[in-house]
């Protein structure tokens, strides 16, 4: 067990309904679905946002701006149980570390992070971002608080940047045969919905989200295929296209960076396609196949008529 420090509440404390649960990244990838499902739950929630509003938006919301501590603490303020998840940056460890310091000094009694893959995750790994969410989840370990980990593959939602070249008939990754486990993050925002409405029995629990195959890329170029309903096929880059080709689209260096060295990884590590049931298990229903999410995306990536 994670050793309880000061005047923190034990880990065995118990959650009550009314459990106050505070989403980070609530516009992102992940984060607008976990949103989605604590309403459809009827849980009690606020969402961090950067600006003081949401245009349209009915959300009950905050604002945090995690390089500002003013604004984390009183963030935290009256929250029982956080969902944390940022987008990559530089000055993610010290951000992300600094929320849960205040966390813990705030009373909050459970953190639900989002990580990164296993095979890319710990002190000497080659990704800068993997070694980052090590020092994070060590962070979170030695807390006080308590804590689940979500170590999340591949995301069919990487796809979505590639529609245009897709839509073409091509599908360019940097790999050749190496197999992922790709995952639909709406069943990452499920299986994390699912800790943070009742996060006692994953204390210090790492779960592996992945989908249910393991597939190279030519198997992921057949699936969009048949969601297309015309041939797609996959087109080896370079790390150097991939790492100009990130440029060219606007993304910073860090990101840059940050690509290559996962796909130099995935081509290094098999773990990457290893299957985990830790998604089943937490959602209580077999994760989505990429066929589905090909079919549920199919017009995006422009469906032959």
């Amino acid at each position: 067990m994670v050793p309880e420090r000061g005047h923190h509440h034990s880990v065995r404390d118990h959650l009550s309904s009314a459990t106050m649960i505070l989403v980070t990244g609530a516009t992102g990838t992940i984060g607008r679905s976990v949103v989605s499902g604590l309403i459809d739950g009827g849980a009690e929630f606020r969402a961090t946002t950067r600006r003081d509003a949401l245009p349209g938006s009915d959300l009950p919301l905050v604002r945090m701006e995690l390089s500002d501590r003013e604004s984390v603490v009183a963030a935290v303020a009256g929250v029982d149980v956080v969902f944390l998840n940022s987008s990559q940056h530089p000055e993610m460890a010290v951000h992300q570390g600094g929320l849960i310091d205040a966390a813990a000094e705030a009373g909050v009694r459970h953190i639900v992070k989002v990580s990164a893959g296993s095979a890319a995750t710990g002190p000497d790994k080659p990704s800068w971002v993997g070694r980052a969410h090590a020092a994070i989840e060590a962070r979170l370990s030695a807390s006080g608080l308590g804590w689940t980990v979500l170590r999340p593959n591949y995301f069919m939602q990487n796809l979505l940047g590639l529609a245009p070249a897709i839509s073409e008939g091509t599908l360019p990754m940097a790999l050749d045969d190496h197999r992922l486990a790709l995952v639909d993050a709406r069943d990452i925002a499920a299986a994390a919905t699912a800790v943070l409405r009742d996060p006692l029995p994953h204390h210090a629990r790492v779960y592996e989200m992945t989908g249910p195959e393991s597939l190279t890329p030519a198997d992921i170029a057949d699936r969009l295929s048949v969601g297309v309903g015309r041939r797609v096929a996959h087109v080896r880059l370079t790390l150097e296209e991939l790492r100009s080709g990130a440029a060219r689209a606007g993304a910073p260096e860090w990101i840059c960076r940050h690509v290559v060295e996962l796909m130099q990884l995935y081509s290094r590590d098999e773990s990457v396609g290893a299957v985990s049931q830790d998604v089943e298990r937490l959602i209580g229903r077999a994760s989505s196949s990429l066929a589905k999410f090909v079919a549920d995306h199919a017009s995006t990536f422009g469906r032959a008529a």
